[in-house]
């Protein structure tokens, strides 16, 4: 990989990344793809939902000569990092039967040419290893989206409404965005209007507790409208 490509990994992942408060860097150390999320001092980051935007992302690109990709969170100029995922991109070695030498001319080039179809075929399947395992990587929309509203009440505090409850993903898939949607409706029980609870970043059994204001005052209560989940 030259410095071009790896400039142009890191403008795409940074762009990926333009809705999160974190400075993406990119290096190359032999066979190793360094990406490092740096994060704001006092901020969160949720590192395992930012890498699988990230991963979605490095699967279009042809890393030649790239064995492992880590990826590092750390604050922003700290020498250490609190966070780290390394993706191994080595395909798996194929064990092949020893090869015997023998006098006749006809049993070597049966030889030869069996080593060479080996060869030839180790060096492709080895290929196609590396692209599945890139391949493995991409979310795909047709992921179960098991998001869950675990419990959610209407909260009364200083006077104003709130709608507080739990969001749960029982995945082992990281979303880049959870929604839930609310009716709200008046003491009548005629709709008066709407509010959206939203969630940037949920990784595989996160839990996310939230509590979101409600500014219609007109409002008495609500009701689950609609939950969606996107990779």
């Amino acid at each position: 990989m030259g410095l071009l490509q790896v400039e142009q990994i890191r403008e795409t992942l940074q762009e990926v990344l333009s809705e999160h408060s974190v400075i993406v860097q990119v290096n190359q150390f032999r066979n190793q793809l360094n990406i490092i999320l740096n994060k704001p001092p006092g901020t969160i980051a949720h590192y395992a939902a930012l890498v699988g935007l990230l991963k979605s992302r490095l699967g279009q690109f042809h890393l030649d000569n790239i064995d492992r990709i880590k990826i590092i969170g750390r604050i922003q100029g700290s020498p250490k990092s609190d966070w780290e995922e390394v993706i191994d991109l080595r395909p798996t070695p194929l064990v092949s039967q020893p090869t015997y030498a023998s006098s006749a001319p006809w049993v070597v080039a049966i030889a030869a040419g069996v080593v060479s179809l080996l060869v030839i075929f180790s060096y492709h399947m080895g290929q196609w290893q590396q692209q599945q395992r890139m391949q493995s990587l991409i979310g795909t929309a047709s992921s179960r989206q098991t998001v869950t509203l675990t419990d959610y009440k209407w909260h009364i505090e200083g006077g104003a409404p709130f709608l507080v409850g739990v969001l749960k993903n029982y995945s082992e898939d990281s979303f880049r965005l959870v929604q839930a949607d609310f009716e709200l409706f008046d003491k009548g029980g005629q709709r008066v209007g709407q509010v959206s609870v939203q969630v940037y970043g949920l990784g595989p059994e996160e839990t996310w507790h939230f509590r979101e204001p409600v500014g219609n005052l007109q409002a008495v209560r609500a009701r689950l409208l609609k939950l969606q989940s996107f990779l």
